[in-house]
């Protein structure tokens, strides 16, 4: 899912640890979707949602759902806290409706024909 620089400059980003933290521990409470921008997403934003976060040794291990909200396939669905440069915090849920038919129709569109 890619933006405009127009439409990245009006979102709110999150650079802050601590603050990345909370709102990552949020989107998995509530189900609400994260842009994120991390070091192994190269120059895209995943507009995702977080499954779980495990704590290893230093650091985080953030679990992602697999597919972005559109139902695209991320490159990466567990990526550590530390790579993670800024989010920002939306207020869609990923399994809204709407979003859910359209991973579903995605989905049975790329399936494979009998």
């Amino acid at each position: 899912m890619h933006f405009s620089l127009e439409l990245e400059q009006t979102l709110e980003w999150v650079t802050n640890t601590e603050e990345i933290l909370k709102i990552l521990l949020d989107s998995k409470v509530n189900g609400n979707v994260v842009g994120i921008t991390a070091l192994s997403f190269g120059p895209t934003i995943a507009m995702t949602a977080v499954d779980d976060i495990i704590d290893v040794k230093n650091d985080k291990i953030v679990l992602l759902k697999e597919n972005d909200l559109l139902g695209i396939r991320l490159t990466e669905s567990e990526i550590l806290l530390s790579e993670i440069v800024r989010v920002c915090p939306l207020k869609t849920k990923y399994n809204d409706p709407f979003h859910v038919r359209l991973r579903d129709y995605r989905r049975d569109d790329q399936l494979p024909l009998a």
